[in-house]
């Protein structure tokens, strides 16, 4: 059988050819750069005016890694993390972010370049991003002091918008990067770092839009993660602003956890006894005190009826009814003043925002005082300084008559003259939650 004829002039090339010859490519793209960065000697215009040519190169348009690797560590990055040992030439240039100074002024060279490289060579803005995430996620494979540089680099490139900041959610992939500390260590030089420079609100703007600010103690090591830890460690990097953050956030997802119980609750008609041995065990698991509780609890007891939420159907006979219907409950849970005092905080809130129960607030008040919910100290303490600014005018003037009554404790002419125009009060059954015996709160008039 006869062999096909092969034109002389014409080679084909290999697959393991082809791989040859870039990494020849690659190689030489490396040397050219080392050389530069070398004659440039880390001065920000002769380094610019050195790469600029190189990089504008057609055959090195598919090595903009290539080029990230050597501005950051000085050669090329193997997959191993160490730096490659491929090539005859010089291997290496000390000219790059890992053996600069360890100041934000020193890298700002190498920010500012590389700031200007992605203007002028387009090319390089699709690899950028991804390779900054590359390197976030193998911080275990540099030195100490390498990953202080990076972390400072890359508040830079927060600071003038070059870096998205949801690349700092790669921190979390790396579970080792978490086990050993470096992610908590990263996160804390990065807060530094932007704080410094722009101040506490650039830096709490950043965590919000990295979606961080839910997660940021889930780069802490999983042994020492606790709230205490966490105020521990960022008090002492002077970040009182991420603690405060924290625990808002932290506070937030607490709040949505027992408002779903209870609206779980409210659905299944559990017995109201047993709703309250409910949130009193989760206000004992999670560390929280008397207002919180009754603000959360007050607020779900108005959505379990969507009619009261809208403005024009809130009626006081409706508000009366939810009163009356869910007192045992809220007698219960206002075992303390300051829980009582924050219940009709929210009810001064509740009545400013329900144009038709703008008139009732006193109404409303005194039907808790009469079903037990309130007492008179609370009630006194509320008008006269703990009081909110929504309606502070007309409800004040509402309750000044029924204040004054309770001022005129032992006037009995007094009494007679208020008691003209209220109901006597219904004691009403008493519930015991698991953890505070609630009692009832007699009136001063029968």
């Amino acid at each position: 059988m006869a062999s096909k004829y092969i034109l002389p002039c014409f080679r084909l090339k290999t697959g393991n050819r082809v791989k040859k010859e870039k990494d020849n490519e690659c190689l030489s793209y490396r040397n050219e750069l080392v050389e530069a960065l070398d004659r440039a000697k880390g001065k920000l215009e002769a380094t610019w005016k050195a790469l600029d040519p190189i990089v504008s190169k057609p055959e090195y348009q598919n090595y903009g890694e290539q080029l990230f690797d050597v501005l950051y560590t000085g050669g090329l990055l193997a997959a191993d993390g160490k730096l490659s040992t491929r090539g005859d030439l010089k291997l290496r240039t000390s000219y790059c972010v890992f053996k600069t100074h360890d100041e934000l002024n020193a890298l700002r060279i190498y920010e500012q370049l590389v700031m200007r490289l992605r203007r002028r060579h387009k090319h390089l803005d699709a690899v950028f991003e991804e390779h900054a995430q590359r390197y976030i996620r193998q911080l275990a494979k540099f030195d100490m002091g390498a990953r202080r540089r990076l972390a400072l680099l890359m508040a830079l490139y927060l600071i003038d918008g070059q870096l998205n900041p949801r690349s700092l959610l790669e921190l979390g992939t790396d579970q080792a990067n978490i086990d050993d500390g470096l992610a908590m260590e990263f996160m804390l030089l990065i807060c530094g770092a932007l704080k410094s420079e722009r101040g506490s609100s650039f830096m709490l703007q950043v965590l919000k839009k990295s979606g961080l600010e839910h997660k940021i103690i889930s780069f802490m090591p999983p042994m020492l993660r606790s709230d205490l830890y966490f105020r521990q460690v960022y008090q002492e990097s002077d970040l009182n602003e991420v603690i405060e953050l924290h625990e808002e956030r932290a506070g937030l997802a607490l709040r949505q956890q027992l408002k779903q119980r209870l609206l779980d609750d409210f659905r299944e008609k559990l017995p109201q006894l047993e709703i309250v041995m409910n949130v009193r065990q989760f206000q004992r698991e999670r560390h929280m005190s008397d207002s919180e509780i009754i603000g959360i609890v007050w607020q779900t007891i108005n959505e379990t009826n969507a009619n009261m939420k809208t403005h024009s159907s809130a009626s006081p006979e409706q508000a009366l009814r939810k009163l009356q219907i869910y007192a045992p409950l809220l007698n219960a849970l206002c075992s303390t003043d300051s829980a009582q005092i924050a219940l009709l905080m929210r009810l001064q809130e509740w009545c400013y925002e329900h144009h038709s129960l703008f008139k009732s607030f006193e109404r409303l008040a005194v039907h808790l005082y009469r079903a037990g919910v309130l007492n008179e100290d609370a009630i006194v303490r509320w008008y006269e300084v703990d009081h909110i600014d929504k309606g502070k005018v007309a409800f004040l003037k509402q309750m000044h008559r029924f204040v004054r009554w309770l001022h005129s404790d032992t006037d009995a002419n007094a009494r007679v003259d208020y008691n003209s125009f209220m109901i006597h009060r219904q004691p009403v059954e008493p519930i015991y939650s698991d953890a505070v015996s609630t009692k009832l709160k007699f009136a001063k008039y029968a």
